[in-house]
């Protein structure tokens, strides 16, 4: 998995690619809970290129949200596969779909 960030006054856009999966995830995992933490902003994660996604990836989104929450910010999924799609509405988080 590899990641790109991109920051703006009012969000933090991330726009990943490959799997995100356990054996991937850790760092992404690290450096997105330190940029919301360190300076709580908007995020959104665009997915389009984004093949595959296990529990792990899903336990990351889910406490990513929940920090957003928190924060009175929010997270936003762009461009998800169908595939990926249906993951995220039965892990509950088809609300953060957007585009």
């Amino acid at each position: 998995m590899n990641f790109t960030i991109r920051e703006d006054p009012s969000a933090i856009i991330i726009t990943i690619e490959g799997s995100m999966e356990l054996h991937s995830i850790k760092e992404f995992q690290n450096k997105v809970i330190e940029l919301g933490t360190a300076a709580p902003r908007d995020i959104v994660l665009d997915i389009k290129d984004v093949d595959y996604i296990d529990s792990t990836g899903i336990s990351v989104l889910i406490t990513l949200n929940r920090q957003q929450k928190t924060n009175g910010k929010s997270l936003k999924i762009l461009n998800a596969s169908q595939r990926v799609a249906n993951l995220l509405e039965l892990s509950s988080l088809s609300d953060l779909l957007h585009g």
